[in-house]
């Protein structure tokens, strides 16, 4: 058996009942499946421990949020260009990125286009074919039924 830790908790404990010891559930001599049971009271001291503690969620946010705030004014204040230098070369990149995807989607819709085509071509293909099978098949019946 392992040792669990102790049997009070410190952070999230408040209002709960403290877990029962658990009792054996094996018994000498016994073997099978139900001698390998896990008691339900272990099960729920597993769920516990694998709660989500949502105090330290929003602590660990905050902090990635001030750490944000604090890297971009950091950042601002220590650029080698001046604001209005910064945004006109954000905007020409900008620019440039809208264009080149420009011209990526609009390959996109001639290959999607193109790859269309195909595939209706395909599917008339099959179905002439298969029509030719049938007219085959038919004319093969009428000339055994007509022998």
């Amino acid at each position: 058996m392992s040792y669990a830790g102790p049997a009070s908790r410190t952070r999230g404990s408040a209002g709960r009942p403290a877990a029962a010891a658990p009792t054996p559930t094996r018994s000498i001599g016994a073997a099978g499946p139900a001698a390998r049971r896990v008691p339900s009271s272990t099960r729920a001291d597993e769920d516990d421990a694998h709660e989500t503690d949502w105090q330290r969620v929003a602590l660990f946010g905050a902090g990635l949020a001030i750490g944000l705030t604090l890297g971009v004014g950091a950042a601002l204040l220590a650029a080698p260009q001046s604001g209005e230098e910064t945004r006109a070369a954000i905007r020409s990149r900008a620019r440039r990125l809208s264009r080149a995807t420009g011209r990526r989607s609009q390959d996109a819709w001639e290959d999607l286009r193109e790859e269309l085509r195909s595939a209706a071509l395909t599917v008339r293909r099959r179905r002439a074919q298969r029509a030719a099978r049938k007219a085959l098949q038919r004319e093969l019946e009428r000339e055994a039924t007509a022998d």
